[in-house]
């Protein structure tokens, strides 16, 4: 074999061992990006064969591996989610074809197809929620199974309901909610100021209907103008209710038209929360469309004691939904104006779970 030939038979077999290892080497990394999850190993699954990830933003995203097949070798599906969110989720809903048809053969003890610290509330064959029974806190991953894969993931539509502040706020050492600028009394009379407590109770009993009309689990920390809790307490009755998101209703202290501070909606949030600011950024607007008043954009408040994750655990805002000073002060006053408010809040809310 002369030179020539030598060189290129070695070139080739080098090329050809290159190809080899590459090969091998795709494989292995393959089935490392693939590897999704930390189920445990049932059955013929060695791992979870579906992912969720709920995002930094709120969304959620869907992931499936194709090297793991169903644990009986059938059907069932074991599930996982993770989540990156910054709160805890209390559930998310699931959709699929016959996911629900429970047929005795769970992952768990006795058939059972809950995973540890899960339940479900099943609607019919194809549609449920998972319910993460203590909630599932930022960082953290819990698993179930499933007759199937889902195809539809997203978190469940609840919420709890804050009216801000009460008249009888000074009885704990609380601040009684603002009060307006503007006399509204009619003839003669005086003294008919707009009062954050009436306003906030108003808007926050129309959200409750707007939301139950769009099938929302609900719940609201008070029902009434005067009764007064401390931050704690309100996070404590939103923990206890297992809702997904948090919004404390609330409007602005009125601003004299001299100083030239302008009106408008304005919504806080906790920056330790990091989905609690895409739900701010999609509410803001929403409610300053719906209202027609000015849009101040959202505001980082880690000081907000119903904010911080020591009172409220899943995603929470606190939504200024006015001024009650003028022009703001007239469009508060307005009938409808309650609807319009809780209207805003809502197409925030509804915005942020269809991400």
């Amino acid at each position: 074999m002369n030179n020539f030939c030598k060189l290129d038979y070695q070139k080739n077999v080098r090329f050809f061992v290159f190809h080899i290892l590459f090969t091998i080497g795709i494989g292995f990394c393959s089935k490392a990006v693939l590897a999704i999850g930390n189920c445990p190993s049932i059955g013929q699954s060695p791992s979870c064969s579906v992912l969720i990830t709920i995002n930094p933003n709120g969304s959620l995203k869907f992931e499936t591996d194709p090297n793991i097949g169903p644990y009986d070798g059938a059907e069932d599906t074991l599930v996982g989610v993770q989540n990156l969110s910054g709160a805890t989720v209390f559930g998310i809903s699931l959709t699929g074809n016959d996911i629900f048809g429970f047929d005795y053969d769970g992952a768990t003890s006795n058939g059972n197809y809950e995973g540890p610290g899960t339940s479900f509330s099943i609607i019919d064959a194809n549609t449920g929620t998972i319910n993460f029974d203590n909630g599932l806190n930022d960082k953290g991953f819990i698993w179930f199974s499933l007759e199937g894969a889902p195809s539809q993931v997203k978190l469940t539509s609840s919420v709890t309901i804050d009216p801000g502040h009460g008249f009888n706020c000074p009885s704990i050492g609380q601040k009684i909610g603002a009060v307006g600028n503007v006399d509204y009394s009619p003839g003669n009379l005086s003294g008919l100021y707009l009062h954050e407590d009436d306003l906030t109770v108003s808007i926050s009993y129309a959200l409750r209907n707007l939301l139950a009309a769009s099938q929302y689990k609900v719940s609201m920390t008070k029902s009434d103008v005067n009764s007064c809790l401390t931050p704690l307490e309100r996070g404590t009755k939103a923990n206890n209710a297992k809702s997904n998101i948090f919004v404390s209703v609330h409007v602005d202290k009125a601003i004299p038209i001299k100083l030239g501070i302008l009106g408008g909606s304005k919504v806080l949030y906790s920056s330790n929360k990091a989905s609690s600011k895409t739900l701010a950024d999609l509410m803001v607007s929403q409610i300053a469309s719906n209202l027609g008043v000015n849009n101040r954009g959202t505001e980082t408040r880690d000081d907000v004691g119903v904010l911080k994750v020591t009172a409220t655990r899943m995603t929470a805002v606190l939504a200024e939904v006015a001024r009650l000073s003028n022009p703001d002060s007239d469009i508060l006053h307005a009938t409808g104006s309650s609807t319009k408010a809780a209207s805003g809040i809502k197409s925030g809310i509804d915005a942020f779970l269809s991400q």
